[in-house]
């Protein structure tokens, strides 16, 4: 995910602005979009190009379907209306979050059915198939810290981190709401099953407490990974897939999975021309043997429990879906925070100007 998985309307306004010139542009849409082939929509950068080698080239050996790759806004989902409004398509397959989802379908469903059922989704972890959207890649909003500064044990849960007497050391922490105030609260004791709604006040409240000792307020995963890996903190909140990318890139990191998680994955664009290619797609996404070569390429966890007899065991460990893993972690609540997300920010914003 980047730090603008959840926009400000500001950011909607530009995304509409950008969309709606992109449809009134017949030659941008004759170089993004044809008939006869499946056009997706992705994230693009290093995790579309792992999609591609796991999804879209083996559909297009598998049936002959040709797929075409373009990456979306940041926030899809003004874009995916747009289509819809004016029957104009640019995509027939959207990677969204279930966030984007339920805006998709508050006042107008601008999705279809996907219609799978059957023994081929026994295999799926809960919540991970909707009647129109199936997920396929996990990723975990946890933490992380440097084994060279806690070599014997480091934190181990959020009242840890908030430990400075314990622990002392240099945090990273998250400069968005998003999952920051769910790990206050964990950290004041309260139960993962008691988190929703939010209760904010509380959480500011916790956070007055840890900040004076946060070294560094990231910004983006790019950011988390940067200072985790040159050891600019010794702990930080972090996405399981960043911390990851520090540990790759040699590292001394752990990743503890204590937090929580969201999910990507796909929906059809309402009426898109290739309905047909776009329903063999998705069902195809769902195969462990896709989502386990999914899961090598990205740490993000697959949605298909078989997928992991299609990876190197060591791989699970790093994977938020991995049994000893996702026991551990609380499905982000992506309705209170498509509700209060506006307000949240505002509201962190304040707190880190006082």
């Amino acid at each position: 995910m980047s730090s603008i998985l959840h926009p400000t309307r500001r950011s909607l306004l530009k995304t509409a602005g950008l969309a709606a010139g992109a449809l009134a542009t017949p030659g941008l849409l004759r170089s993004a979009y044809a008939t006869g082939q499946l056009t997706v929509a992705d994230v693009g950068g290093a995790p579309g190009e792992a999609i591609k080698k796991a999804f879209y080239d083996p559909f297009e050996k598998a049936t002959g379907i040709k797929v075409v790759g373009v990456a979306h806004d940041p926030d899809p989902v003004t874009q995916f209306k747009l289509q819809v409004d004016t029957k104009s398509y640019l995509w027939d397959v959207c990677m969204v979050t279930p966030d984007h989802v339920m805006r998709l379908t508050e006042e107008k469903d601008y999705t279809v059915p996907l219609e799978i059922s059957g023994p081929e989704t026994a295999d799926l972890l809960p919540g991970m198939l909707t009647s129109n959207w199936l997920g396929f890649s996990v990723f975990g909003a946890v933490m992380a810290y440097r084994t060279d500064k806690y070599p014997d044990a480091g934190p181990a849960s959020w009242a840890d981190f908030w430990d400075v007497e314990k622990f002392p050391g240099r945090r990273g922490f998250y400069k968005g709401a998003w999952a920051a105030l769910e790990f206050a609260l964990l950290a004041d004791g309260v139960a993962p099953k008691d988190l929703y709604p939010l209760d904010m006040d509380r959480a500011f409240k916790k956070l007055e407490e840890l900040k004076p000792h946060v070294a560094v307020w990231w910004t983006s995963g790019a950011h988390n990974t940067q200072i985790l890996q040159n050891g600019e903190v010794d702990m930080s909140d972090t996405w399981s897939a960043r911390a990851y990318a520090a540990k790759a890139a040699g590292a001394p990191v752990k990743t503890v999975f204590q937090g929580g998680y969201s999910v990507d994955g796909w929906s059809i664009v309402k009426d898109a021309p290739n309905m047909a290619a776009a329903h063999k797609f998705i069902e195809f996404c769902m195969k462990p043997e896709q989502q386990g070569a999914y899961s090598s390429i990205v740490a993000n966890g697959p949605s298909n429990k078989k997928a992991f007899d299609f990876m190197p065991a060591d791989r699970a460990e790093v994977l938020p879906t991995a049994p000893q893993n996702f026991g551990n972690l609380y499905e982000i609540d992506s309705k209170w925070w498509s509700a209060n997300y506006d307000a949240a920010v505002e509201r962190m914003q304040e707190f880190l100007l006082q």
